[in-house]
């Protein structure tokens, strides 16, 4: 699940946290049975027992009309940003420093995110144009006030950001400030109709396709 958050235009009194806190429920849609080795979550409602955030920053320099993919997965090559227990679930938080890059989610790798139903309007580095379609900017995600979530669970297919530095400077140093929220599960097999009300919809990423 990808979720991309608007900038908050009201201010309640208590906060609301932003990450998923102990005791929360989080959902599964059934979408997950398409999932291959994520399929068992496919339907299931979840009570998170206790949760643990991590920071954790990732640079990277890129030089101008370049981009780099950045693979969070646990794959070769990856950051490693993916759980390997089947009973947690990582809510990442992503907020980005102030620089002339953008950012391209693909998921799985090679199908991008972001497009809309007419032929062609798809991302597209090369076209000038169409490069910004989709595309995060830092400033829609902050690194101090992040809104960029996305969701893991063991196996899920890879998960790319593709880093494009828009020109200007010879090189930028993209940061990306990273807050994983681990959040341990423990399955409700058979949840009330006020635990399904309550619980946070995890939604399969075709879901964000259509």
């Amino acid at each position: 699940m990808i979720d991309l958050r608007p900038p908050t235009e009201a201010t309640v009194s208590p906060g609301v946290p932003k990450l998923l806190q102990d005791n929360y429920y989080v959902r599964f849609t059934d979408a997950w049975k398409e999932s291959g080795k994520c399929a068992h979550f496919a339907g299931n409602l979840y009570q998170i027992k206790r949760t643990n955030q991590v920071p954790y920053d990732l640079h990277y320099i890129i030089p101008t009309a370049d981009f780099r993919d950045v693979n969070l997965s646990n794959a070769a090559g990856g950051e490693r940003i993916y759980p390997e227990n089947t009973k947690t679930l990582y809510e990442v938080a992503i907020g980005f420093r102030p620089g002339d890059y953008l950012v391209d989610i693909f998921l799985p790798a090679g199908v991008d995110v972001s497009r809309l139903e007419q032929a062609n309007m798809i991302p597209n580095l090369a076209n000038v144009g169409l490069r910004y379609l989709g595309a995060v900017k830092p400033s829609d995600s902050p690194y101090d006030d992040k809104r960029l979530f996305l969701y893991f669970v063991k196996d899920l297919e890879p998960i790319i950001l593709r880093t494009y530095v828009d020109g200007g400077v010879a090189f930028e140093k993209c940061t990306f400030g990273l807050l994983i929220n681990k959040c341990y599960l423990q399955q409700i097999v058979s949840p009330t109709s006020e635990q399904i009300k309550l619980s946070k919809e995890i939604l399969y990423y075709n879901e964000l396709r259509w």
